[in-house]
């Protein structure tokens, strides 16, 4: 599964135009509009008049204050980092074209040119701009600065909303636009005539020239000039860049990306060396970080990580080649727009799609499993595969659950591809599904999806879902990314005990440990260990043996060893100012180096909980003391015995409770709709554990 292998080395344009990305005091998306392979000499841009809007990215970072966000060649998006007001709730949009990033909120372009937002409301200085931005129509880009947007309308005129104290939002009356982007109080636009116009506080480029592309950020400009050289408004030095294919300019810098892969960089933290990264394609600048895309579609992040903002480790944007097969296009894609997709991973030009019998499939034509996908001079690259479309015509129903079945109950034979279309859950996402019924041979059976049988039993559940427009296919699975530790222990850990449901590792303590669960006895690992010795250790376990709304797991508080979940107690210790664990009768240790619950990162736990890698954040955390009811500590608390509350205000009451009992106060936003981790364990003073005195970590699912 190298996708690196299969995938060529060049970026094709979109369209005739590519995309600008913007900033605000620290973000900007760069767009080429000129030829694909520079840095040969360009053309400008002949009229920015009648912009085509791409009906099919091939994937973009875009990077704001905190967080980062990507577009994905199937039109929908993905984050990274803290989401304080709202600024990641991206993860229902379809259909985009452009993704910007500011501070507190994202923007997103659809394919029908209207805009979609995400963040807080104030962003824009007020409610109103907001509102108008909102309505804004007809769009090819947009542009994000410190509290102002700045939108790129496809006949080449601009529009803006927000702060206008320094005249950053006076682009009325432009024209012959064919980039925007925007930093702190300004806008500028590059023209097709290779210059720049600019509106408010901006640093002076009207005598720049032979621009092709341009990116803006805090108070910086960068351009890409025809020649493959980059203009700078900072005054850093960027005299020896050359073959430049794209620039992006932030608060934090600017970044070059050369058409051989390479990067080039002048940042205000001179100690981020980018000189090792390869197959770059695109870049970001934000406030305190720079995002890199490669060319397989994966992302790299560099810098200020308190916020998680470089953990774009899940990022991928573009479709890949898996073994014989090439996955990743949208459903209902044709053909002509499936090509510029595979031209841009390709390279090539002559990028193009045959069917079964060697012919060229057809422009109007859907993607479909089954199709050869050809790279250079009509070499075969790999066969299509479009998730769940089992029958091989492009479209995702009933039939294709159908098809799955007969295979299963009759032995009707199915291609490799259709096979692979079957398996509709993509690795990462196994867990989400990962107990399911289906009918086979008449008789109604239960299924995990850990084997690779089941997988494609499980493809019936998922395919009878989207057809039901209750549920989605995922394209995007973790193709490409190195094995994490959770995930290597977890797989160790299933394959010598079947009964691990997860595995939980916590930076900072010694908490590094399977999570059980046994079906026959829920409460076997409360005395038993892994190896199924008897114990008073026993294991870290979970009440549920499957994914849910409330997922709750506790171990044992070993106290005498420190080991289990006792550790939990010293994070609860340090964060409440004590240097000492008070638990001196056994542990006595000294609290230091801990997780800070005041920064972002140490207060999101990574955790593999039924076969998927999720992240949780904190927001409360308390001990109750012995002599509490059950009722009162475990039951209500935990969630417990009632896997999924039956209501929105239910699970608000319960939801308040904890934040309204906790002992640190998390600032953290939650609500009904979010999917939780409840993690306890008993209590430091007590003598018994059925004194009922608890300590519990309650936190929210982030990813």
């Amino acid at each position: 599964m190298n996708t690196k292998k299969w995938i060529a080395l060049l970026l094709a344009l979109l369209t005739a135009f590519a995309m600008v990305g913007c900033g605000d005091n620290n973000t900007d998306q760069p767009i080429d509009i000129g030829p694909a392979e520079t840095p040969a000499p360009t053309e400008a841009p002949d009229s920015g008049l009648g912009l085509a809007q791409p009906a099919a990215p091939v994937g973009m970072v875009a990077a704001g204050s905190i967080h980062t966000v990507g577009l994905r060649a199937d039109g929908t998006a993905v984050s990274a980092g803290h989401d304080t007001v709202g600024q990641r709730k991206v993860s229902g949009w379809e259909s985009l074209v452009f993704i910007a990033a500011g501070d507190t909120m994202t923007a997103g372009v659809k394919a029908d040119g209207t805009l979609v937002l995400a963040g807080d409301g104030t962003a824009l200085a007020d409610s109103a701009s907001w509102e108008a931005a909102a309505a804004w129509t007809g769009l090819h880009s947009v542009a994000i600065g410190k509290a102002h947007m700045a939108g790129l309308k496809t006949d080449g005129t601009a529009v803006a909303a927000g702060d206008n104290a320094s005249g950053q939002c006076d682009v009325t009356g432009w024209s012959d636009v064919v980039a925007i982007a925007a930093g702190d109080a300004f806008t500028v636009g590059l023209t097709s005539a290779g210059t720049l116009m600019t509106a408010g506080t901006a640093p002076d480029v009207s005598a720049w020239k032979d621009v092709v592309s341009v990116s803006a950020g805090g108070d910086v400009i960068a351009a890409l000039t025809k020649d493959g050289t980059a203009l700078v408004s900072n005054g850093a030095d960027v005299s020896a860049w050359s073959g430049l294919s794209s620039v992006a300019a932030g608060a934090f810098g600017v970044v070059g990306v050369k058409a051989d892969g390479t990067v080039v960089a002048a940042l205000s933290d001179a100690s981020i060396d980018l000189s090792a990264e390869a197959d770059v394609v695109s870049a970001a600048v934000g406030a305190q970080h720079v995002v890199l895309m490669h060319r397989d579609g994966t992302a790299a992040g560099y810098g200020a990580n308190d916020d998680l903002q470089c953990a774009v480790d899940r990022f991928f944007l573009r479709p890949h080649v898996e073994g014989a097969f090439l996955i990743g296009f949208r459903p209902g894609l044709t053909i002509a727009e499936a090509t510029t997709v595979l031209k841009a991973l390709t390279g090539s030009e002559t990028a193009s799609f045959t069917k079964e019998d060697g012919t060229a499939a057809a422009p109007e034509d859907r993607i479909a499993t089954g199709l050869t996908a050809n790279s250079a001079e009509g070499t075969p690259l790999a066969t299509v595969v479009l998730m769940g479309d089992v029958t091989c015509d492009g479209a995702i129903e009933e039939a294709d659950a159908q098809a799955i079945l007969d295979y299963l109950e009759k032995g009707t034979e199915l291609s490799a591809a259709a096979l692979r279309a079957a398996s509709a859950c993509p690795d990462g996402d196994w867990g989400k599904i990962r107990s399911f019924k289906a009918t086979l041979n008449g008789e109604e059976k239960s299924y995990y999806t850990y084997t690779e049988a089941n997988r494609v039993i499980a493809g019936v559940n998922v395919i009878r879902d989207y057809a039901a427009g209750t549920g989605k296919i995922a394209q995007y699975g973790d193709w490409n990314r190195a094995t994490t530790t959770e995930e290597s222990k977890f797989e160790a850990a299933y394959a010598e005990n079947a009964d691990t449901v997860g595995y939980m590792v916590l930076e900072g303590t010694n908490i590094d440990y399977p999570i059980m669960f046994d079906r026959t006895g829920k409460w076997y690992y409360n005395d038993h260990t892994f190896d199924k010795e008897k114990s008073e250790s026993a294991s870290v376990y979970s009440y549920y043996y499957a994914y849910g709304q409330n997922n709750v797991f506790t171990g044992h508080n070993s106290r005498p060893s420190g080991s289990m979940f006792h550790q939990l107690h010293h994070l609860q210790e340090f964060n409440l100012g004590e240097a000492t664990c008070v638990h001196k009768k056994y542990c006595g240790k000294e609290l230091k180096d801990l997780p800070d619950f005041n920064v972002y990162a140490d207060r999101v736990w990574t955790v593999n909980l039924y076969g998927v890698e999720t992240r949780y954040e904190i927001f409360a955390m308390y001990e109750t003391k012995a002599g509490c009811s059950i009722e009162d500590t475990l039951y209500d608390n935990a969630w417990w015995g009632n896997h999924k509350k039956s209501s929105e205000a239910e699970v608000t009451e319960w939801v308040n409770k904890q934040i309204g009992l906790s002992e640190f106060k998390f600032d953290t936003t939650v609500t009904a709709e979010d999917t939780f981790l409840t993690v306890f364990t008993c209590g430091n003073e007590h003598a018994d554990a059925n004194e009922n005195a608890r300590l519990y970590f309650f936190l929210k699912r982030v990813d």
